[in-house]
């Protein structure tokens, strides 16, 4: 079986540590807020968003 689809990326690092108990604060480091396109390109992806549920919800492009 495998897993559901989902259109959005996966959490960054600092994301991810943040989910644990003793790393809350690190989640605040997160800056992958957007995606930042590669220059001169059509539409490939240098750094993808962050797949964070909180950056999701300040707005912004998917």
């Amino acid at each position: 079986m495998s897993a559901p689809a989902t259109d959005r990326p996966p959490l960054s690092a600092e994301c991810t540590l943040g989910q644990r108990p003793d790393y809350r604060d690190v989640h605040r480091m997160c800056n992958q807020t957007r995606d930042v396109p590669l220059p001169h390109s059509n539409g490939v992806l240098l750094v993808r968003r962050c797949g964070c549920e909180c950056h999701w919800r300040r707005g912004g492009a998917r």
